[in-house]
């Protein structure tokens, strides 16, 4: 009988080390803007982020870009035939970015989901704030960094090019936003 107390009190403990269930989580901010949502919470080292967008094709958010997407940490997914596919990707260029993995880093990404609804396509991803990785810059969850938003239309391919994007400045602890451009 002790046993099976042991194992059901370790069980409740590991629970409540995990994070959140992303599926069902609650996010500390949000803000739309034209046909997308941008939702996130920050829980100790992690970035929980939830992104969706009026479109059957792939959403992404950029943080903190320098010049137009180059040196921003970028974030890309798609769902296809019930598939979710989400890449970590580094703004390489200007107009351009390529996977961390190709470039040398890695994907930090942690446990990708989404979906496609109506027309709507959301991916749900955690981030670590400091991954470490030199293609993904600390997200410094005090203070103003910049965001970019951005969805394609209706093809599910990372090549296919942007339908909208914006940038925002982004207080990822209070919430507050500010259109850039």
């Amino acid at each position: 009988m002790k046993k099976i107390y042991l194992i059901l009190a370790m069980f409740v403990l590991m629970t409540m080390a995990l994070p959140l269930s992303l599926s069902a989580m609650e996010y500390q901010y949000k803000f739309d803007v034209k046909n997308m949502q941008f939702s996130w919470t920050i829980e100790k080292d992690l970035i929980h982020v939830k992104l969706s967008a009026k479109t059957t094709g792939w959403v992404a958010i950029g943080f903190d870009p320098e010049n137009a997407m180059q040196g921003a940490n970028i974030i890309i997914g798609f769902v296809k035939d019930g598939k979710v596919k989400v890449g970590d990707h580094y703004g390489n260029r200007k107009r351009g970015h390529k996977s961390d993995e190709k470039l040398g880093g890695k994907n930090n990404v942690i446990n990708p989901s989404g979906s496609e609804e109506n027309g709507m396509t959301t991916i749900i991803f955690t981030l670590p704030l400091d991954s470490g990785d030199a293609y993904d810059k600390p997200i410094n969850p005090e203070g103003i960094s910049r965001v970019m938003l951005a969805y394609g239309a209706g093809k599910d391919s990372f090549r296919n090019r942007h339908k909208y994007r914006t940038l925002y400045e982004i207080n990822y602890s209070t919430g507050e936003t500010k259109k850039i451009k």
